[in-house]
């Protein structure tokens, strides 16, 4: 090969890491928001049909404690069933934007300046439905742990029988400790997602990034 053959040579991009990375967790959390986000929205469509089931199966038993039990699958699908009006849509915005997480960071890999803007656009849109979406899962999780602490201490009580000591924890107690450290976490782990998210618009919209997707984009005419 010629020397001057060799300078014709367009130069091999080098993908840098930190874009990898990016990508990397895209996928791997668009896979699994879109997972969670078909599964929750199946759930919330079928929810009269589940607790039906649920009753159902449960018909046959007798005793105080089965009746608190089927009380507990009925109050919590009440719960779901109240906040289907908010929670439907946002599932099926969460599986349209993790959608587009995962399509947009393939895409990247790929060096598609469309799958960059794709990426950028999709990692902001779940910025605002995770921020948005907290709110009512908190409410659920909330409602649902008090009616929980409530019945489960009847449950106990039923199961040790009218002579039995009193059950040695307060029940309420606990699940609001639950509660408290399900909040911590939840909050914690929404903080951590959004900064990965806002860090990686940053990236994908620095000059570097930009120039590379620019030069992908003419050596592809």
């Amino acid at each position: 090969m010629s020397s001057h053959d060799s300078y014709n040579d367009p130069e091999p991009r080098v993908r840098p890491r930190a874009l990898t990375v990016i990508c990397v967790l895209a996928i791997v959390f668009g896979t699994l928001g879109l997972l969670a986000g078909c599964l929750g929205l199946i759930s919330q469509l079928a929810s009269s049909a589940i607790r039906q089931a649920i009753v159902s199966g449960q018909a046959g038993a007798g005793g105080q404690a089965s009746a608190a039990q089927m009380e507990i699958v009925s109050k919590t699908m009440e719960i779901a069933a109240k906040y289907n009006l908010v929670m439907v849509p946002l599932s099926i915005l969460k599986i349209l934007v993790e959608g587009a997480l995962l399509i947009g960071a393939i895409m990247t890999l790929q060096y598609k300046p469309s799958g960059r803007s794709l990426l950028a656009n999709a990692l902001l849109a779940a910025v605002v439905l995770e921020s948005i979406q907290f709110v009512p899962y908190f409410m659920i999780q909330r409602e649902t742990q008090a009616v929980t602490a409530q019945l489960m201490t009847q449950i106990m009580t039923a199961q040790q029988g009218a002579n039995a000591p009193p059950v040695p924890f307060d029940m309420s107690a606990m699940m609001s400790g639950m509660a408290t450290a399900t909040l911590v976490f939840g909050v914690c782990w929404l903080v951590v997602k959004i900064v990965l998210y806002i860090l990686g618009m940053r990236y994908l919209a620095s000059p570097r990034v930009m120039a590379l997707f620019s030069s992908a984009a003419d050596s592809g005419r």
